[in-house]
């Protein structure tokens, strides 16, 4: 693809000096050249139509007003085979929020494992009972409301979208039947979410959550910094947290901070968290040093909690795919019901 970029900047120029036609001919012959994008390669779908499942399910696109963004807010919805034939069943809600330069689009395509067609299966198998599961867009915000007041994605999941869910849709309604799990940036903030509510939340799962084992996230990358990722985070961080970053806020915000807080009520929340070895933020930010440091403050005050070392597996929604089966019912342990389509 270079190749074919490089040779159409050369030709473009002695192409438009020669004329539009040869120029129009140029354009094509470039992006002729250019690989088509294979579906496994993309990160989101288009979303418009609802996604029709063999077995009944679906998965419905729809946006929202959010006070706490000023403005619309698009999300995903999983909805079981029986939500069109039970009418007056009420169901349990899985939140799952997706990661980096993803969107609530990304957990249905190629790339990623399909995993509404997973879930629809296990669902049918009776692994897991009828739910509602919600993919919200969170662009890249680590869920969490900035510190100059813009961009409240925290209030947005917890304040806007618990309530027109549970307005909009057929809900159980109650903690015990309300789940967040989510991967990478999303395994962050389903993990704080989960800490910092647990009066809304009766699990939570983290799959390659992105835990920082300094004080500063910037300490993490020391070893990055001459390099684009570098930059990159620092611009992400200093939006949300502050430039230079606001130790207040970011403290409100660590997962260490919030596992150390003795104030917390972690008794009725189950936690579950994982990483593999062959993550690549393990180098670059430590992701490997912030989840042992996690599980052992957490074990320190005696929380109970699931965490699991995946040797050799990569990072995100691959690591997802790999263990949904296992994350999924985890979630759902709570919701009583254990067959259900």
């Amino acid at each position: 693809m270079r190749d074919s970029k490089a040779g159409f900047a050369r030709w473009l120029p002695r192409a438009l000096l020669m004329g539009w036609p040869l120029a129009l001919a140029w354009l094509l012959w470039a992006f002729a050249a250019l690989p088509a994008q294979r579906s496994d390669d993309v990160r989101h779908r288009a979303a418009g139509e609802t996604l029709r499942l063999k077995g009944g399910a679906r998965v419905e696109f729809r946006t929202f007003p959010s006070s706490s963004l000023g403005h619309d807010q698009p999300y995903s919805i999983f909805i079981p085979p029986s939500y069109e034939r039970e009418k007056s069943k009420r169901y349990p809600v899985v939140y799952f929020l997706h990661g980096l330069n993803n969107d609530h689009t990304s957990w249905t395509v190629d790339r990623y494992g399909r995993l509404h067609e997973k879930l629809e299966a296990m669902i049918r198998s009776g692994a897991v009972p009828g739910i509602l599961m919600v993919h919200p867009k969170g662009d890249n915000s680590f869920y969490t409301n900035a510190v100059n007041g813009t961009g409240r994605y925290e209030d947005f999941l917890v304040k806007d979208l618990i309530r027109h869910i549970e307005k909009t849709f057929r809900t159980q309604g109650e903690r015990t039947f309300r789940s967040i799990g989510g991967t990478s940036m999303g395994g962050y903030g389903a993990l704080k979410l989960g800490m910092k509510y647990p009066h809304l939340f009766a699990s939570v799962v983290g799959h390659s959550p992105i835990v920082f084992p300094q004080e500063s996230p910037f300490e993490a990358m020391s070893n990055a910094k001459d390099s684009r990722f570098y930059g990159y985070f620092k611009g992400l961080f200093n939006a949300i947290y502050g430039d230079p970053i606001d130790r207040k806020h970011w403290a409100a915000n660590n997962l260490l901070t919030l596992a150390d807080d003795h104030r917390a009520d972690f008794t009725k929340l189950r936690i579950y968290f994982d990483y593999g070895t062959a993550d690549r933020y393990n180098a670059t930010i430590k992701l490997d040093e912030g989840c042992r440091k996690l599980h052992e403050l957490l074990e320190a005050h005696k929380v109970a909690h699931v965490f699991k070392v995946h040797a050799g597996e990569p990072h995100g929604w691959e690591l997802v795919s790999n263990h949904f089966k296992e994350s999924v019912p985890f979630l759902c342990r709570t919701f009583g019901e254990t067959v259900g389509q």
